[in-house]
C-alpha cells in the first residue's frame, strides 16, 4: 500500500486488500490464540497455579507470546478459567480493576457470547449462596449465651489481675473496658500515641514508612534484640530527619512529664513497625494457600462452597463463639466430605510441608468463615454499620483516596450481633463494636483525619552522582504535582548540584522498577500509580557547572 502510494500516487483501500487476500487464501497474519496450543496450555497451567489475568498477561509477554489483554480474556472466557477475587482487604485500584475484568469473564461464559473490544467494565457482583432464614433454635442461644457470660468472667478476671491488656473497644461480642488511662506503658494504645503526638492520619502513616525504611537499613526487626543504645540511636535518627518531630518534641521541653509522654508514644509506634516487619513475610495469603494446597481456583471454590454450607446448617458465626474443639470438628467434617482433601493431606506428618498445608487450610476456613458472618450480618442489616460520630467540619476531613493504604480503617461485622440479639430480645447492641487494636495488634481505624493536599515523598541520591552520593534517604512533601516543585525542592537540599535525571520508583518481589520522570504528567502518572505506598524519586546529581 505504501509503495502504491509512493510511486503510483494511488492510495487503496486496506478493506480491500484484506478481502483480496482472504481469496488468494494467504495465510492469518496473526494467528487466534485459541489455535494456539502451546498458548494455551501456558495459560491453563498459569490459571492452575492462581495467576491473575494481570499477572499471568506479564508473564506470557516475559515468555515472547504475542497476546493482548482483551485475546486472553477471551481465551479464558471460552474455557471458563475464571478466577476469584481475594475478599478482606481493602482492594487497590489494581485490584478493582481485575474484579471489572474476571466479572466481564463471568459474564461472558454465562451468555457463552464472546468479549466485545470496546466493552465498558462492568460492575463486580460477587457470588453469594442464599442464607439460611432459619433463625437459632432457644437451646443453642441459651447454650451461646452461658458461653459468653464465661468469656466475660474470664476476660474480666485476667484485667483485674494485670493479666491482659484493656480494650478500648469492644471484641467478640465483649464490651469495650470502663474508660481511663493506661495503667502501665505497653496499654498505651497506637490511636493515643499518635493523639499524643498530635498527628493526623497521613502524617502518622508517613512517619511510619520512615522509621520502616531505617529499620530496613539498620536491619533491625526487633528492639529487644538490637538493644537498647541502638533502639535510642534509630529513634533519635528518625527525630532529626524528620521535622515533623522535631517541631513536636521541640514544644514543652520544661515539662518532664509531657516529653516523657510523647516519647513513649513514639517508642509505641517504632515498635509495631517493627512487628509489621518481621510477620509482614510469614503470614500466608489465600492465594499462597491455595498454591501450599495445589488446588486450583475450581477446586478452591469447591472446598469453600463446601465448608460455607457446612456453616451454613450451623448457627456459629466465630472460632471464638464455638470453641475450638467444635472449629476442629467442622473442620474434620469438610475432610471428610472432600476426597480432594483427604488425598492433599493423607501423607499426615510423613509429609514435609503438612504443617504448612494444615495452616494453608485454616486460613481458608477462616476466610469462609467470615463470608458466612458478612452474609448473616447483611441479613439482619446491621452489616459493617458505621459508628454515631459527632459532626467533623469539612476542613478535617481528608480525602478518601489517602485510605487506600496498608492502614486503612476497616470496622468487622459482630461475630455474636446474632446470638446476642436474640438472647437479649434487642438489648444491648453489639453490632457496632469495633476489634479490639490491643488485642490483634492492628493500627486500623485511626480517627478522622485532617486535611492535608501534601503529597509524601522519598528522596535518595543515585550513586553515581557526583556530588552528594554518601548523602542518605529524605523525606519531602509536594504541594502540587509538578515537575518544577520537585526540582525546587532539590534545588534547596542540593544548593552546590542540579538533577541530571529523575526516576521514580516501584518495588517489586524481583527488585526495583524505575520510571523516567521528565514532564508534570509522568510525575501526575507515578504518583497516582503508587497511591497508597511509599512515592519514591532516585536523583542523578551533578556538580553545577
Amino acid at each position: 500500500m505504501q509503495y502504491m502510494r509512493d510511486t503510483l500516487n494511488f492510495a487503496p483501500s486496506k478493506r480491500a486488500f484484506q478481502t483480496q487476500f482472504k481469496r488468494w487464501d494467504f495465510p492469518s497474519k496473526r494467528k487466534p490464540a485459541h489455535r494456539n496450543e502451546d498458548l494455551v496450555d501456558r495459560v491453563r497451567e498459569l490459571w492452575e497455579a492462581n495467576y491473575s489475568q494481570r499477572n499471568m498477561l506479564a508473564v506470557l509477554h516475559e515468555e515472547g507470546h504475542d497476546i493482548k489483554e482483551r485475546e486472553l480474556m477471551r481465551l479464558r472466557a471460552k474455557h471458563r478459567w475464571l478466577m476469584r477475587i481475594p475478599n478482606g482487604a481493602k482492594q487497590t485500584p489494581a485490584d478493582e480493576e481485575e474484579a471489572s475484568l474476571e466479572a466481564q469473564l463471568i459474564a461472558a461464559t454465562q451468555d457463552d457470547t464472546t468479549l466485545d473490544e470496546s466493552a465498558q467494565p462492568i460492575q463486580s457482583t460477587p457470588t453469594t449462596r442464599p442464607v439460611s432464614a432459619d433463625e437459632p433454635p432457644e437451646d443453642f442461644v441459651q447454650q451461646q449465651k452461658e458461653r459468653l457470660e464465661q468469656l466475660k468472667a474470664v476476660s474480666d478476671d485476667r484485667l483485674k489481675h494485670k493479666k491482659r491488656r484493656r480494650r478500648t473497644k469492644g471484641y467478640a461480642g465483649l464490651p469495650a473496658d470502663p474508660p481511663g488511662p493506661p495503667r502501665f506503658p505497653s496499654e498505651t494504645t497506637l490511636e493515643e500515641s499518635r493523639e499524643i503526638l498530635a498527628l493526623n492520619v497521613k502524617q502518622y502513616r508517613a512517619i511510619r514508612d520512615q522509621f520502616q525504611s531505617i529499620c530496613e537499613e539498620e536491619q533491625i526487626l526487633q528492639k529487644t534484640v538490637a538493644g537498647a543504645d541502638k533502639w535510642q540511636t534509630v529513634k533519635n535518627r528518625l527525630v532529626s530527619e524528620n521535622n515533623l518531630l522535631q517541631d513536636v518534641f521541640s514544644k514543652d521541653t520544661g515539662d518532664a512529664e509531657a516529653t516523657q509522654k510523647k516519647e513513649l508514644a513514639l517508642d509505641v509506634i517504632c515498635t509495631d513497625v517493627t512487628k509489621r516487619l518481621r510477620t509482614m513475610g510469614r503470614r500466608l495469603t489465600i492465594l499462597e494457600s491455595k498454591n501450599v494446597l495445589a488446588i486450583n481456583p475450581e477446586q478452591g471454590r469447591q472446598i469453600r462452597g463446601r465448608f460455607y454450607d457446612i456453616l451454613m446448617s450451623t448457627h456459629y458465626t466465630s472460632k471464638i463463639e464455638m470453641g475450638p474443639e467444635k472449629w476442629q470438628e467442622l473442620k474434620d467434617g469438610l475432610i471428610a466430605s472432600e476426597p480432594l482433601l483427604q488425598q492433599i493431606l493423607a501423607p499426615g506428618e510423613e509429609d514435609p510441608q503438612h504443617e504448612k498445608k494444615k495452616s494453608a487450610l485454616e486460613l481458608i476456613c477462616r476466610d469462609v468463615m467470615k463470608r458466612v458472618r458478612d452474609d448473616r450480618a447483611k441479613k439482619k442489616g446491621t452489616f459493617r454499620k458505621s459508628l454515631p460520630q459527632t459532626e467533623i467540619q469539612p476542613e478535617d476531613q481528608a480525602d478518601e483516596s489517602t485510605f487506600n493504604g496498608a492502614y486503612a480503617p476497616s470496622l468487622p461485622a459482630n461475630p455474636f450481633s446474632e446470638i446476642a440479639a436474640a438472647a437479649q430480645n434487642a438489648g444491648a447492641d453489639y453490632s457496632d463494636l469495633q476489634i479490639d487494636p490491643n488485642l490483634l495488634q492492628v493500627a486500623d481505624d485511626l480517627g478522622s483525619p485532617q486535611a492535608s493536599t501534601m503529597t509524601p515523598v522519598y528522596i535518595r541520591p543515585h550513586p553515581k552522582s557526583t556530588l552528594y552520593n554518601n548523602t542518605k534517604m529524605w523525606l519531602g512533601s509536594l504541594s502540587s504535582r509538578s515537575v518544577g516543585e520537585l526540582h525546587a525542592m532539590l534545588a534547596n537540599k542540593y544548593p552546590n548540584a542540579k538533577p541530571a535525571r529523575i526516576d521514580g520508583i516501584e518495588k517489586d518481589t524481583s527488585g526495583e522498577i524505575s520510571y523516567l520522570i521528565e514532564e508534570d504528567e509522568e510525575l501526575d502518572a507515578y504518583l497516582d500509580h503508587v497511591q497508597g505506598r511509599k512515592a519514591t524519586f532516585v536523583v542523578l546529581l551533578l556538580a553545577k557547572a
